[in-house]
């Protein structure tokens, strides 16, 4: 005879379990982006030319509109790194980030500009600058004159003299392709969401974004130096409008991910167009630039076969980084240019190419100077051996 008190307790004990499982095999992947809004607290940011709108609050408001609309989206955990008018430092807020091991970091700023007439929506992802991007980078950079000790935190960094980025010109984020993909949605949203005029996604040198270890963007929203976009700026309006382009970007984002059934911070660079290219400064946005050669056999350089060989482990040289690919690329590529045959390094599942071989600095500078006619957003690595130096230990040879 069956007993009906025990037949209810296996039931009981059975469900939640059935549950679960069942909510689990319908439920999105779950991401977590960290969202930052820049300035704050004693850090007002850029000030409005005509009705002094402070950056810190335009940031703040549309930070946890995209909070609120990400929230209430499954698959999604939020994280701010400030929900009030506080003051918080650069490296706090990229540790908070890392600590959280987020998935996406999202810097939201307001520009401004001594040319008034500038007005427009642009994406950052961290890399070296241009002559114009660097100074959008300065002022951005500038937050860490509030913070204590600034130069003993970050390494004696000056955010205002150019000569501190040169440090950037060694970094290239392993995250770049999915950062450069991001971006291109976030602007693409802009202007259809918003109808804002798109000044492109460029590459600068950014602290909060330098020391993130996910993809990561900063997001500059428009121009209060530009009395028309300062009035655009202060509307609630506009906020949640912005707001809402920067969340459809990031739906559909890791939507394209999980269709292709991988992680986001394993994407392929093929993902977007954009993710195959350098960057083209003439145009000043990002421009294709990758072999598509089919020949599978391995090329190696002259250079190459000789480093093998006759390198001692110790030896200090300098090469130029041009390129780099999710893809391995034939060394002698037509798409290389005068850089071919070129030099390959696999760091962080990313092929990165490079090319000569210099003994000093001043020696790889000129180089730099050579391979920027064909490669605008070529810089100098450090070199033991066959080993790249990370910029912690590079940068006593950089000078």
């Amino acid at each position: 005879m069956k007993c009906p008190l025990l037949s209810l307790t296996i039931l009981l004990f059975v469900l939640p379990f059935l549950s679960v499982s069942a909510e689990n095999a319908s439920s999105p992947k779950r991401i977590t982006v960290v969202i930052d809004a820049g300035h704050g607290g004693k850090d007002p940011g850029a000030i409005g030319s005509v009705l002094k709108l402070k950056e810190k609050d335009v940031n703040l408001s549309v930070a946890l509109e995209l909070g609120r609309l990400l929230y209430a989206e499954p698959g999604f955990k939020v994280i701010y790194t400030r929900k009030t008018d506080v003051f918080i430092p650069l490296d706090e807020r990229a540790q908070k980030a890392n600590k959280e091991k987020a998935d996406l970091f999202i810097s939201i700023h307001a520009n401004a500009t001594p040319n008034k007439a500038a007005y427009g929506t642009e994406t950052y992802v961290v890399g070296s600058s241009s002559k114009e991007n660097m100074a959008v980078a300065m002022r951005e950079n500038a937050s860490i004159l509030y913070e204590e000790n600034y130069k003993a935190r970050y390494g004696g960094f000056d955010p205002n003299k150019s000569e501190s980025y040169i440090m950037f010109d060694m970094m290239q984020s392993s995250f770049l392709t999915q950062s450069i993909d991001l971006a291109q949605r976030v602007q693409k949203q802009f202007v259809s969401t918003c109808k804002r005029s798109d000044r492109s996604v460029k590459q600068a040198g950014f602290l909060v974004l330098r020391q993130t270890n996910m993809p990561s963007i900063l997001v500059e929203l428009g121009y209060l130096s530009n009395p028309k976009e300062e009035k655009y700026l202060k509307k609630d309006s506009s906020r949640k409008a912005l707001a809402k382009a920067i969340f459809e970007a990031v739906v559909k984002y890791k939507a394209a991910y999980e269709n292709k059934n991988v992680s986001v911070d394993e994407a392929p660079a093929e993902k977007s167009e954009l993710l195959k290219s350098v960057v083209d400064e003439k145009k000043d946005s990002v421009v294709l630039k990758q072999d598509t050669t089919t020949n599978k056999s391995k090329s190696v350089s002259k250079d190459e076969k000789k480093d093998s060989k006759s390198d001692v482990q110790d030896t200090i040289c300098y090469r130029v980084q041009f390129c780099s690919s999710k893809t391995k690329l034939a060394l002698n590529s037509k798409s290389f240019k005068s850089c071919a045959p070129a030099y390959e390094y696999y760091e962080n599942n990313i092929y990165k190419y490079m090319y000569g071989k210099a003994t000093s600095f001043s020696e790889a500078i000129e180089l730099q100077k050579r391979v920027r006619k064909d490669f605008k957003d070529a810089f100098v690595v450090v070199m033991k051996g066959n080993k790249k130096l990370p910029p912690s230990e590079a940068s006593r040879y950089l000078k």
